[in-house]
């Protein structure tokens, strides 16, 4: 076939009435990845040199059939996890809605743009439309919102706005250097590098100690917030944890919100601070606000699983003063990446975001008028968020999401049985969410010599469990935590991470635990037999 003809084949096929052409090319890159009937955690992967790969990185001279170009792309999926396999324990990433991804490959196919509405037709009118539902489950009638690639996008929309409402001045001549961001100690790593981004420095990111359920410690923030005061600093924003991966550390909204106000009252000044819940992962407890208690227990059936979900719920309560939120829908919404949205509590939002030069009134808010690019970090803005969230919203509602959550819950309950079961692991999560932490003794290998330094061995033990994940072995792909601390002041441990996801994998418990007991009885008898070393690894955190 010559180029005109490859050309004008895939631009007929690229026709919105051949919808049965997309599904059949699609089947057939399913196909090419053999994916089918497997429950493998990853694709098959071997290790490579980035540098010597890149040597092979050419553009073709002339075009290949679409067979080819898929054998080719279906590498690409090499080493990546597979959510919909019960043993992918690695992290919180469920299998979107099959609804969801339906959504979003319409939106490809009409390479929706929700930049400006003249062309983007009615996606910003979705975009706000989710925001304000989400909004009105906090209290907020008047919520607008983004639709953006991550919770660290969120982050960065907050702490510009929280610049812009402190010195408005900002957005025109540039950032001051006497602001700071406050947070929890167990806040998520990136807080710093997005004040870094903004100009605003990662040293003006200033932590706060916690109390042992990992909430902000009220009297060392008001200390600090003197502190900061006493050297001319302004308070630029104060970002609250709304549930963290691990720990779930979670502020009390309320009691901070209520301290801040009280310094600042009694120190007579004459600004506030911007408030953001970091809750890309807390948001999903937003759809339990509200019930009484004979809701409560009709919902939430088992006592345990509901005092963990309303404790957290009750934390939240405060966000209803907030200046905004964060939502992550790709991680607890059954959404694919990636689907996350910057909640704000008014339209406000719009104007700190912008270059200052523009404030927007009435008038934008009329078909054929509405300008995102105005206040958003990209121009090329993608639908395929919006069109997920919309779905997977209106698919389960505030009760399906709710039977969600207390399904995780469940599924936690039924792992931690099983590894409880097993000789020389201990189960140390002690928080309110799902994920389960545990230690491994690895008694075989500490009897027959002292010299193994523990942490060594458990280091030695992830990296080998995570080879043979790679050559696709049907075992529990499970993560590491290198500096795991249960309550603040506990001493820091290696520990072993599970996160249950896969709700379908109930009565697959025994049978995962089973194999992951296997992998440690493998792994003791290569060490003890020398086929593999025990040797001091670095690690990065994987998973925080």
């Amino acid at each position: 076939m010559n180029k005109k003809a490859i050309v004008e084949e895939e631009f007929l096929h690229s026709q919105e009435d051949n919808l049965e052409t997309l599904l059949n090319k699609t089947a057939l890159l399913q196909k090419q990845l053999k994916a089918n009937n497997h429950l493998n955690p990853k694709f098959p992967s071997e290790t490579f040199l980035y540098k010597k790969e890149l040597e092979k990185s050419y553009m073709p001279e002339t075009g290949v059939n679409t067979e080819g170009v898929f054998a080719s792309l279906s590498e690409m999926f090499d080493g990546s996890m597979r959510p919909q396999s019960p043993y992918a324990l690695f992290n919180m990433l469920p299998s979107p809605l099959l609804d969801t991804v339906a959504a979003t490959t319409m939106t490809q196919l009409y390479n929706s743009n929700s930049l400006m509405d003249t062309f983007g037709g009615k996606t910003i009118l979705f975009e706000q439309r989710i925001a304000r539902a989400i909004g009105r489950l906090v209290g907020w009638d008047q919520s607008h919102g983004i639709s953006c690639n991550g919770g660290k996008l969120t982050l960065f929309y907050a702490i510009k706005s929280a610049i812009s409402k402190i010195v408005p001045e900002s957005r025109r001549e540039g950032i001051p250097k006497d602001l700071v961001v406050l947070t929890n100690e167990g806040a998520h790593y990136c807080v710093e590098h997005v004040c870094s981004i903004l100009g605003l420095g990662a040293n003006q990111c200033i932590r706060i100690g916690t109390k042992e359920d990992w909430r902000m410690d009220v009297d060392k923030l008001k200390q600090v917030i003197h502190d900061q005061l006493a050297k001319g600093k302004r308070i630029a924003a104060i970002v609250c944890c709304g549930g963290t991966t691990i720990n779930f550390a979670c502020d009390d909204t309320n009691e901070v919100y209520q301290c801040v106000k009280q310094v600042f009252k009694e120190t007579n000044q004459t600004y506030f601070p911007y408030f953001h819940l970091d809750s890309v992962i807390g948001w999903l407890w937003f759809n339990f606000m509200g019930l009484s208690e004979e809701e409560w227990e009709q919902r939430v059936e088992n006592p345990e699983i509901r005092f963990k979900i309303k404790r957290v719920a009750q934390k939240l309560e405060g966000v209803s003063h907030f200046d905004s939120f964060g939502v992550d829908m790709h991680k607890n919404g059954l959404c694919p990446y990636s689907t996350s949205f910057f909640v704000s509590k008014t339209d406000e939002c719009f104007n700190l975001l912008n270059d200052g030069s523009y404030t927007y009134g009435e008038n934008d808010y009329e078909f054929g008028n509405f300008r995102a690019y105005r206040y958003t970090i990209e121009n090329s803005r993608p639908a395929t968020g919006i069109a997920a969230a919309w779905v997977a919203m209106n698919r389960l509602g505030k009760t399906g999401y709710q039977e969600y959550l207390v399904r995780l819950h469940t599924l936690s309950s039924l792992f931690k049985k099983e590894l409880e079961n097993l000789s020389g692991v201990s189960v140390i999560t002690a928080s309110l969410g799902w994920e389960i932490v545990f230690t491994i003794s690895f008694n075989r290998i500490q009897s027959y010599s002292s010299d193994f330094d523990p942490n060594e061995i458990a280091k030695t033990f992830i990296q080998y469990c995570w080879n043979e994940t790679n050559k696709g072995r049907e075992i529990p792909l499970i993560s590491i935590v290198p500096e795991f601390k249960v309550t603040p002041e506990d001493r820091t441990r290696i520990a072993f991470l599970l996160y249950p996801m896969h709700l379908f994998s109930e009565d697959k418990t025994g049978e995962i635990i089973s194999k992951l007991a296997s992998c440690i009885y493998e792994f003791e008898t290569k060490v003890l037999s020398g086929e593999i070393v025990i040797e001091n690894r670095l690690l990065e955190k994987p998973i925080r």
